[in-house]
């Protein structure tokens, strides 16, 4: 017994060598979900056990919390020496946003104090802009929403009664997530105060920022861990502004004859005979998941390849993923009749250019703005164009098999 003991332990030192020396000479270790890593990071020179990694920041924030009836904001910035630091204020009425850029544009939002649950359907005002997928990326926000006269260059909605609907994952990957929220959130208030609504539909990289899973973030919000002592999911817990804010919304929406849902409706959640308000209560009691098992393999309708977030059998055959064939055009029609619309609308799935599917029942929306393609839908005395960055306005064409693929 006691050679045996002494084996296994020369054994499992030769391992933990061989990791060690594999993550040294590699430069790469491990990182759990939440952002920690175990191993040696090259990119910061560090050795580090379940922590995370100390990259230079930039700018980040603010994120505001409420504490005690009072408001207290973080907000990060790194020297010149790539050293970061943390800095917190306390806020009275508003906060001051400073966008990660070479221009460091800035802008300024009142908070607000209560976020009842978004409303689930809305008559069709005379002109809808529908964006999707814009992924923290706040300059190709910005540009598409001031060339088609949503907001000026000061970032002040001039939209008018119109309505703009976001179809989820505005945040995630790009570097400049919390801009970008800030600014839906402003613009949110400024379009109700002149009778125009911004809509928010939540997406799976929604759910994955609010959950703390990191799979998909921008390296430098590593370094804002490190830095605040804070993980991901802490940042955006019910006590942030920004987090009880995005708690409050929907993941599906009724404009006039058009559905806006994220990732799709798929079969096996259309034969729960789902409506707007059994879909707001579910993303209402579970939108954020706990834990792996639930992420991947519950009957949520939200959650799962089938489910509202992740679901893409609307736009392509997943089946050598083994998620599926691509949706029927009588699943499509028996879609559009539950819940008695003429299309609907999803993000999710890129496509080179905004069009049409299914004799127009479906309408893609996600194009790959971080590449400079960037498009938005535009709905205008019930005809249907996708418009780009240059104002540009085009109509709506036959997605491609080319495209498809």
């Amino acid at each position: 017994m006691k050679k045996l003991l002494v084996v296994l332990g020369v054994v499992l030192l030769l391992i933990i060598l061989g990791i060690v020396l594999f993550s040294r000479f590699s430069g790469t270790g491990i990182r759990l979900t939440d952002g920690r890593y175990v191993g040696y990071s090259e990119i910061t020179n560090e050795w580090l056990l379940m922590e995370y990694q100390n990259v230079p920041i930039g700018l980040d924030g603010p994120y505001v919390f409420e504490q005690d009836n009072a408001y207290f904001a973080l907000t990060l910035a790194s020297d010149i020496h790539g050293q970061n630091s943390v800095e917190k204020q306390a806020l009275t009425h508003q906060v001051q946003v400073t966008v990660d850029s070479p221009a460091k544009a800035q802008f300024s939002v009142p908070l607000r104090h209560s976020y009842p649950r978004s409303e689930l359907e809305y008559a069709m005002p005379d002109k809808l802009l529908a964006i999707s997928d814009i992924e923290g990326n706040f300059d190709a926000f910005v540009d598409l929403l001031v060339a088609n006269q949503v907001i000026d260059t000061s970032f002040n909605w001039i939209f008018g009664t119109g309505q703009l609907v976001l179809i989820g994952d505005m945040v995630d990957r790009g570097s400049n997530v919390v801009p970008v929220l800030w600014l839906i959130y402003k613009l949110e208030a400024e379009a109700e105060h002149v009778g125009g609504k911004l809509h928010y539909v939540l997406g799976n990289h929604e759910r994955y920022l609010l959950d703390g899973r990191t799979k998909s973030v921008a390296r430098k919000y590593f370094g804002t861990y490190r830095a605040t002592g804070q993980s991901q999911r802490a940042l955006w817990t019910e006590q942030s502004v920004l987090g009880r804010w995005l708690r409050s919304k929907p993941v599906a929406l009724k404009v006039g004859d058009s559905l806006f849902v994220h990732g799709g409706i798929s079969p096996e959640v259309l034969a729960t005979k789902p409506t707007l308000s059994s879909m707001d209560k579910e993303a209402a009691e579970s939108f954020v998941t706990h834990d792996t098992v639930n992420k991947n393999s519950d009957n949520s309708i939200l959650h799962g390849s089938r489910g509202l977030l992740f679901y893409r059998g609307l736009a392509k055959d997943m089946s050598h993923y083994e998620l599926g064939e691509k949706a029927s055009s009588s699943h499509v029609a028996q879609l559009l009749d539950a819940f008695a619309v003429k299309r609907v609308a999803i993000g999710h799935t890129l496509t080179e250019q905004i069009g049409w599917d299914y004799n127009g029942g479906v309408i893609r929306v996600d194009v790959a703005h971080s590449d400079g393609v960037s498009e938005a839908l535009l709905m205008e005395d019930g005809a249907l164009y996708r418009v780009n960055a240059e104002g540009e306005r085009f109509a709506l064409t036959q997605i491609s098999d080319e495209m498809l693929d």
